[in-house]
């Protein structure tokens, strides 16, 4: 739902502020797991609808964006970089996400968890629910917040123009 918002606001305010709003306000839905009582279901399923939400409005103007930085170097180097800076982006996803799945393991482990065997159910000590919790809250917003202050720096905006 919220991709269908991207264009219109991208278009009033600019892709900058648009993604920058929209990836701070997912990123507080998201952190605001960590105060969530266990039995508090509904109030997680409203908090990952509206992550969800204002996430997608982002989504979208990423790839704008992405599209605008080889636009802008294109035009500062008189050399066309498209394909260089789409795959770029896409080697930078595909290591995010590796080193991402390995850092889950890792945390996951560090708060005690304990790897069933086959047929024997595994007993988690409490600590483990605390780290879970963690890994959907606190630490993926770590790397979001720190997204949000690069953007700050991005300096390309609707009153730059080419030659």
């Amino acid at each position: 739902m919220g991709i269908t918002f991207s264009k219109k606001f991208a278009d009033k305010y600019g892709k900058r502020d648009v993604f920058l709003t929209s990836l701070f306000i997912s990123t507080l839905f998201v952190l605001f797991f960590v105060f969530y009582p266990p039995k508090s279901v509904g109030m997680m399923f409203i908090s990952q609808i509206l992550h969800g939400f204002f996430y997608g409005i982002s989504t979208p103007i990423l790839w704008a964006m992405i599209a605008d930085v080889a636009d802008y170097s294109e035009w500062k180097n008189n050399r066309r970089a498209t394909a260089i800076i789409f795959s770029a982006m896409m080697v930078g996803l595909k290591v995010g996400l590796s080193v991402g799945s390995a850092l889950v393991a890792s945390i996951i482990g560090y708060y005690g968890y304990i790897s069933s065997n086959g047929a024997q159910v595994a007993i988690q000590p409490e600590t483990v629910a605390t780290g879970a919790k963690m890994l959907v809250s606190v630490f993926p917003a770590i790397p979001f917040l720190i997204a949000c202050a690069l953007l700050l720096f991005y300096s390309i905006n609707k009153k730059w123009k080419c030659r």
